[in-house]
């Protein structure tokens, strides 16, 4: 003689657009399902559901003379995955500094940026980095589904000399006003060599690997121990950039007294 029963279902559970979560029932003989849309097959127990929005499905269970039958419920919460764009990739002079400003879907709650050696500022969902060497960066965002996005943007790190700064005069006339020669400027490794010529080609100042912005390693317009009259030279330059680049600079500075 057959009895009422009871069925039991899986809890309710969260999942993002597209994803597929297993339906559970148990305790009668056969098992209808609905909505069937998004299911794999709504007459069996444990069918697979890929729902497109929010769903509650309803499971009828019966027994196996059809006598009775109970009524459950499980309930799919669906997020959509967020969006997130990074952005074009940025080229920049070594020692300067980037701004990476992504573009979000409102749901966005959480945003992470990797990696994160090269970052010294956070404002919100937007960092700014300041990379040595080109450095692919990455942005995973997340909403309070779970459901995460990411996207990728590069910083591609020029020696070009733009980040190098040779004045083109100087006076050695020790009223620490401009008194010495010497290279300054960011992102720069080392000088590697630095070589002064009059306008005859004879060398008079020449060094090697010593560090920008330093003016005990510049010139101050002697020549074996003399001063030199006010004249223009040439100076030619071959430095190491942070991202490992050599570089080669030539130029005039006119000393004037």
């Amino acid at each position: 003689m057959k009895q009422p029963f009871k069925i039991n279902c899986s809890k309710a559970a969260t999942l993002c657009a597209g994803q597929t979560k297993r339906l559970q029932a148990n305790g009668a003989a056969a098992f209808i399902w609905s909505p069937s849309k998004g299911l794999n097959n709504a007459a069996i127990a444990a069918p697979e559901a890929t729902p497109d929005s929010t769903t509650n499905y309803r499971v009828i269970g019966t027994d196996d003379r059809g006598c009775f039958q109970d009524t459950g419920f499980v309930s799919l919460l669906v997020y959509p995955f967020p969006t997130v764009d990074a952005g074009i990739d940025k080229t920049i002079a070594v020692g300067s500094s980037v701004d990476l400003v992504p573009k979000l879907s409102i749901d966005v709650t959480v945003v992470n940026w990797t990696p994160t050696g090269e970052i010294f500022r956070n404002n919100q969902d937007a960092i700014t980095v300041k990379p040595k060497t080109n450095t692919e960066y990455t942005v995973e965002v997340k909403n309070n589904g779970g459901c995460t996005a990411k996207d990728r943007v590069n910083v591609l790190v020029v020696c070009n000399g733009s980040n190098v700064f040779l004045p083109n005069l100087f006076s050695p006339n020790s009223d620490g006003v401009n008194d010495i020669f010497y290279p300054r400027g960011t992102g720069l490794n080392k000088i590697k060599t630095l070589r002064i010529f009059n306008r005859w080609g004879e060398t008079v100042f020449a060094k090697s690997s010593f560090s920008a912005n330093d003016p005990s390693a510049g010139w101050d317009g002697n020549y074996k121990g003399s001063k030199l009259n006010a004249d223009t030279f040439i100076f030619i330059m071959e430095l190491i950039c942070d991202n490992n680049s050599v570089l080669t600079l030539n130029g005039n500075v006119a000393l004037v007294r």
